[in-house]
């Protein structure tokens, strides 16, 4: 499995509420700072990473299966 590598980005997007465990929210913000990038940032690229690395590739983002 490939590692997971932390980019800095911008992309269109919507609005949505999630709330996350306080131990998680600290590592996910150090990452982000260390990493010179949003916490939004972190959090999508660790969701699409996680749905591109499923054993069920139905989630896998149909620009990167396009050869």
């Amino acid at each position: 499995m490939a590692k997971f590598k932390v980019r800095s980005e911008k992309n269109d997007s919507v609005n949505k509420t999630i709330r996350f465990p306080q131990n998680l929210n600290e590592r996910i913000s150090q990452i982000a700072q260390e990493n010179d990038t949003t916490f939004t940032s972190v959090v999508l690229q660790a969701c699409e990473y996680a749905l591109d690395n499923m054993d069920d590739n139905k989630f896998k983002d149909e620009k990167d299966s396009k050869g």
